[in-house]
């Protein structure tokens, strides 16, 4: 087993205990995550150096948006000292995933094969939003209660940007910096190399919910598994936009 598959799979075990152990409900599996990815980012970040100056401006607007999703929760601006657990995560992770991408490719922020690439990225990810916001307000058994507000879509952002990135990209950019030595993509990963990135970044950010056994698998199957399948096979953007198209609904159906 490669060292940097047994770091990430050391680094889910200490999750996956702080989670079977530590069952409290205020306990913060969400900065357990934080913290490990932070520190993979970090890694990368000090291999790789920062991105070019365009996705660092990047990187900067996904942190601050992050953060400032807060205030959807509470119209207070001390709720953003708060956000900066969300926004400090956001910041490393973009820096780290987009210094890779730059440097190793195998995986893309916004698809730009063809003029018509980000038009078909934005309409995949509108359709893939639909189609699971319809299976989530079935699976989720809660009364749907309509209330719409431009509140409820800045809180979106947080999951449709930090969850994406500090959550599931990081992990794709630590698998793509050791296993692509150049652009050659898939040729450099073997079998158990694509099944702990493929793991990584769906189970983690599921687990972390602190739901039971099944809702969590349930997540992973029709949740996680989209969303990763968007980034690794589409690119960043669409996940994005998939994620919080998925919120939106069901803040809107069902509160927050």
């Amino acid at each position: 087993m490669k060292k940097h598959n047994i770091v990430l799979w050391i680094c889910f075990l200490f999750l996956l205990a702080c989670r079977l152990v530590l069952k409290g409900g205020n306990f913060p599996y969400w900065s357990v995550l934080a913290a490990i990815t932070s520190g993979l980012s970090i890694f990368l970040i000090v291999k790789n150096k920062l991105p070019s100056k365009k996705y660092i401006i990047i990187s900067v607007v996904f942190s601050i948006l992050s953060t400032l999703a807060y205030l959807g929760y509470q119209q207070d601006p001390f709720i953003l000292i708060y956000g900066l657990r969300a926004g400090i995560p956001t910041l490393l992770s973009s820096f780290a995933v987009f210094s890779v991408m730059e440097k190793k490719g195998g995986f893309k922020l916004l698809s730009h094969e063809t003029r018509w690439s980000p038009l078909v990225s934005i309409l995949i990810a509108i359709a893939a939003g639909i189609i699971l916001s319809i299976i989530n307000t079935l699976i989720s058994g809660q009364k749907i209660n309509f209330e719409f507000s431009l509140l409820k879509l800045l809180i979106c952002l947080n999951p449709a940007i930090y969850e994406e990135m500090a959550c599931r990209a990081i992990f794709m950019a630590f698998c793509v910096y050791f296993a692509f030595t150049d652009n050659s993509q898939e040729k450099s990963m073997n079998v158990f190399d694509l099944i702990t990135m493929y793991f990584m970044m769906i189970v983690p950010h599921t687990l972390i919910h602190g739901y039971d056994l099944v809702p969590t698998l349930i997540l992973c199957a029709f949740f996680a598994l989209p969303f990763t399948l968007l980034q690794r096979k589409r690119d960043i953007t669409s996940a994005m936009i998939s994620h919080g198209i998925v919120d939106a609904v069901r803040f809107t159906l069902t509160g927050i």
